[in-house]
């Protein structure tokens, strides 16, 4: 054999050599990644869990780490009761990797249930909606300025419909610590207690704006009454429970009008928006306060529209 020809056969054989090298440092830094990473992942996520008091209320099968998207997810999330809980998320993903980092970005998907899968106040009221499964996906985010937050929330439910939250506040306590404030608004609705959040944070976040928006996809069609004494019957019962939510008297101006954009909605289902944008921004205490008076859709300068 030519000395050229020695020479090529050795350079390839250390170039294989070499390249296996590579690819078995590339293999083991990947698999180092992704177990550390989940290590990592996991004990930030009990930590969230122990200290905002969930740990009976959401339980997992397991937390994976994305190796190359470096983002961290939890499979098979149940809410409620293990044997019954009000509902069950296939994946949620949190799409960074610092979960104490105070900016959120999530993705989530529902996990496909039947009535009988979940708990007996979500079954009635899938039920009430002739749901006979549900299944669907969603997101959050949400960004810190300064002492302005503005998150989003979008949630789409196959057959049911297209939920959209956009709020801007700010927040006046920077003492506060965001994961906290998180947590214990996860905690209040778990525990059906969304008035605790007024009241720990009712001096400490002001609402800038808020909107509400949903997109029928089918839900809304089979519950429209078609007697006249079904619809002066729903007016009336929507009249009322204007009343009772604190938005307004059922005699007034504003309860004719909410009355109206629902109805509307309801002969023609297809988008509805509720939206609030105060003159100035409005703390939470001040929120409570108009709830109470039964102004709080003409004093938060809230509107219902209809498309």
């Amino acid at each position: 054999m030519s000395t050229i020809a020695k020479k090529l056969k050795d350079n390839a054989a250390s170039i294989v050599v070499g390249s296996i090298l590579i690819l078995c440092f590339a293999v083991f830094g990947i698999y180092a990644i992704q177990h550390f990473g989940t290590k990592y992942a996991e004990k930030k996520i009990n930590a969230q869990l122990a200290q905002s008091g969930l740990v009976d209320l959401i339980h997992y099968e397991s937390v994976n780490f994305d190796p190359f998207t470096l983002t961290p997810s939890i499979d098979n999330v149940s809410v409620g009761i293990e044997s019954a809980p009000w509902l069950r998320f296939a994946r949620i993903t949190f799409n960074s990797f610092s979960l104490n980092y105070p900016d959120l970005d999530i993705d989530f998907w529902i996990k496909q249930s039947s009535a009988s899968d979940l708990s007996r106040d979500t079954g009635r009221l899938m039920r009430a909606a002739g749901i006979e499964t549900l299944i669907g996906k969603g997101s959050f985010t949400s960004a810190i300025d300064g002492e302005a937050i503005s998150s989003h929330f979008k949630l789409n439910v196959k057959d049911i419909g297209i939920i959209s939250v956009s709020s801007e506040v700010n927040l006046l306590d920077h003492n506060i610590v965001m994961s906290e404030f998180r947590t214990d608004l996860l905690a209040s609705l778990a525990l059906g207690q969304p008035e605790a959040i007024f009241i720990i944070y009712g001096e400490t976040l002001e609402l800038r704006s808020l909107n509400i928006n949903y997109t029928d996809t089918g839900l809304i069609t089979p519950q429209l009454p078609q007697s006249a004494d079904a619809k002066n019957t729903l007016r009336s019962m929507l009249k009322s429970r204007s009343e009772s939510l604190g938005l307004t008297t059922k005699n007034s101006l504003e309860a004719n009008q909410i009355t109206d954009s629902i109805i509307g909605f309801l002969q023609e289902p297809n988008q509805i928006n509720l939206s609030l944008l105060p003159p100035s921004p409005i703390n939470l205490k001040a929120l409570a306060l108009l709830f109470g008076d039964k102004n709080l859709y003409k004093g938060s300068n809230m509107r219902i529209s209809h498309q």
